[in-house]
């Protein structure tokens, strides 16, 4: 039994250049198999043809085969062959459907057509294993990214399907979840045989996991070996590197933007409880903290997307209770986790044009502002693209482009190398620090430590609803063992 593709190519409809080229693969039952390469080779395009996505649900045109224990993925609807295939996306929104955790689990046992008391049984087991019983009857909106990712695993494996795939489903996980998720998909793939189909970034925390590891490059198989075997390629690629910090030191300058004595709650929920916080001008601030912690929340505070129910936010000396979110949109740009939420005009240059008009910038100055943005985020080449089609990173860009355009004094990101690889996390390390010469601030959300280790200038850590200190040699220290084990 295996998933096998035969000179499988594919191009997504409107594009002549074809993102799968000649793929020739077999995956066998049992295997624990690990794909890398950098943004836009193809990874992700891949294994939407492991469960016949593609065709079914990705136009584009199609040559070769792919078959799952030899059923063929053209002739096979994706509803059926999900109790064989389970898929993890990269973002987990794009499959969580229902309402609540427990409607969502069962939604999934529910298409089995699995008696009641199963489907009860299986919805316990693995909401307990996820730590997830605290949030069965939650509304999912108001989950963090990273407890999304852990309710969208939980209802794949309760379908116990053959094979698992998945598509970094870690980015948004701290280290102490993602490894917990990463160990317990180790031990199905050990205890219970079933195979592990892993797309990752942050290959220090899966490398050793894996049997196998594919490197792609420009939609093609350049490598397939065991770990070891295949280092050299992602050497030269520069996906696995050395660490290495380079930032200033953080500087003294003016206060941009503070937080005083902030509490906000869902519903009775306490989220954040009495937080404070101070911003100079030209920090590079990141905050830390565990999986529905506040981090996102906070953010949410800062460019009054949401309003504390006690304390004061100030951006730029202004009490933002005394002006609306699109104004403050001219000083704090907001960079969300799904940069498809950013996305929806017809090409690139249009995204950003509707950008600039909503902030009220004189048309005079649209051509010199997107061309500006466009030059210093590398996306020249898709001025004209439909952003949508583009990879991850490259998405990931543009829609930090149409932030970038607007000129604001202050950047929010939230998880902003979720997704990425390491050259695209030295692309924005890269990006950032030249907005931080031409006199930008930066306060981002990140679970990802060698990120902060090497870029930020301050680290905040979030806990019980409140910030405090975290000294960056120690962080430092944990990202050089973390190094020396990958």
């Amino acid at each position: 039994m295996m998933i096998r593709l035969d000179n499988f190519s594919f191009a997504y409809a409107g594009n002549e250049k074809p993102v799968l080229k000649g793929v020739d693969l077999e995956i066998h039952e049992g295997e624990f198999v690990l794909i890398v390469g950098l943004s836009g080779s193809g990874k992700s395009t891949l294994i939407r043809a492991f469960n016949g996505l593609i065709p079914h649900f990705y136009g584009g045109r199609v040559s070769g085969r792919v078959t799952v224990d030899g059923m063929n993925t053209r002739n096979v609807p994706p509803a059926r062959l999900a109790s064989t295939v389970g898929m993890v996306f990269q973002d987990p929104e794009n499959q969580l459907v229902m309402t609540n955790v427990e409607n969502e689990m069962a939604f999934g046992l529910e298409n089995l057509a699995l008696p009641k008391s199963e489907m009860t049984r299986r919805i316990d087991t693995y909401g307990e294993y996820f730590g997830l019983e605290p949030f069965l009857k939650r509304f999912i909106p108001q989950l963090s990214g990273g407890e999304k990712q852990k309710v969208a695993l939980a209802s794949v494996l309760a379908m116990q399907p053959k094979y698992i795939v998945l598509d970094e489903p870690t980015s948004q996980l701290d280290d102490e979840s993602a490894s917990l998720y990463l160990d317990f998909l180790y031990k199905l793939n050990r205890e219970k045989g079933v195979s592990i189909i892993l797309v990752e970034h942050r290959l220090e925390r899966c490398m050793h996991l894996a049997q196998r590891v594919l490197f792609m490059e420009e939609g093609r198989i350049i490598a397939d070996g065991m770990p070891g075997q295949v280092m050299p390629h992602l050497r030269k690629n520069n996906l696995v590197a050395d660490f290495n910090r380079s930032v200033p030191e953080n500087g003294h300058g003016e206060v941009v933007l503070s937080a005083k004595d902030i509490s906000f709650a869902y519903d009775r929920d306490d989220v954040l409880k009495g937080l404070s916080l101070e911003v100079k001008h030209q920090e590079v601030v990141a905050i830390i903290g565990d999986n529905g912690s506040g981090k996102s929340t906070l953010l949410r505070q800062l460019n009054g997307l949401l309003r504390p129910r006690e304390g004061k936010v100030t951006v730029m000396g202004k009490d933002i209770a005394d002006v609306t979110t699109a104004s403050l949109a001219r000083d704090i740009g907001y960079l969300g986790q799904n940069p498809n939420n950013y996305l929806f005009e017809e090409t690139l240059c249009r995204e950003l044009e509707f950008s600039l008009k909503n902030l009220g910038v004189s048309r005079e100055e649209w051509d010199e502002r997107i061309t500006w943005a466009l030059r210093m985020l590398n996306l020249e080449q898709y001025r004209d693209s439909f952003p949508r089609d583009l990879s991850c990173g490259e998405r990931q860009r543009s829609a930090l482009a149409t932030i970038l355009v607007g000129r604001p004094r202050i950047l929010v990101l939230d998880e902003p190398t979720r997704g990425l690889d390491h050259w695209n996390k030295a692309q924005l390390a890269y990006i950032l620090g030249s907005l931080r010469e031409q006199g930008m601030t930066t306060i981002m959300v990140t679970h990802d430590y060698r990120f902060v280790a090497e870029h930020a200038t301050r680290v905040l850590g979030l806990r019980d609803g409140a910030l405090r200190e975290v000294p960056l040699d120690r962080i430092m220290g944990r990202v050089r063992v973390c190094s020396r084990e990958a």
